[in-house]
């Protein structure tokens, strides 16, 4: 028992001391964004969100940012009666970060996709496909905080 814990403790502090940092933090992402623009609907208004949160807020605020994003629900297979068993769920973001000091442009597309299994059950049908059309917004918002990291 007591040679257990020490090997524990002894994980615990080499995990502790080996510098660990989050990628994606307040610190890291050094944008001046002055705007935002976006579509009105409830993906952009979230990721529009939190890239406010993400950027720095100062006077010399060079850039302008607009996304715009849909989502598309296909038929991906068939049952032998016909009835769609599998749909697959696609979420598509478009970035623009516009640099107000030279009018340049730069474009970004970020794609996410996932299957879903039928349920006859639509308003749970309805719940699942919403739940992971979130999932695939924060996946591709860490993708575009990313890009935002890298200009």
């Amino acid at each position: 028992m007591i040679k257990k814990s020490f090997i524990i403790l002894i994980i615990f502090l080499f995990l502790n001391g080996c510098g660990f940092t989050p990628i994606l933090n307040s610190e890291n992402i050094n944008i001046n964004i002055n705007k935002i623009d976006f579509d009105n609907n409830k993906i952009n208004r979230n990721l529009a969100k939190t890239i406010n949160d993400f950027s720095n807020q100062t006077d010399n605020n060079p850039y302008d940012l607009y996304i715009s994003s849909y989502s598309t629900k296909n038929v991906a297979a068939k049952d032998s009666k016909g009835n769609p068993s599998i749909y697959n769920l696609q979420l598509k973001v478009d970035v623009t970060l516009i640099n107000n000091n030279d009018k340049q442009e730069l474009k970004r597309s970020f794609f996410e996709n996932i299957n879903l299994n039928d349920n006859d059950d639509k308003f749970k049908l309805k719940i699942t496909e919403d739940s992971l059309i979130e999932q695939m917004s924060q996946q591709i918002l860490q993708d575009i905080l990313k890009f935002l990291a890298s200009v």
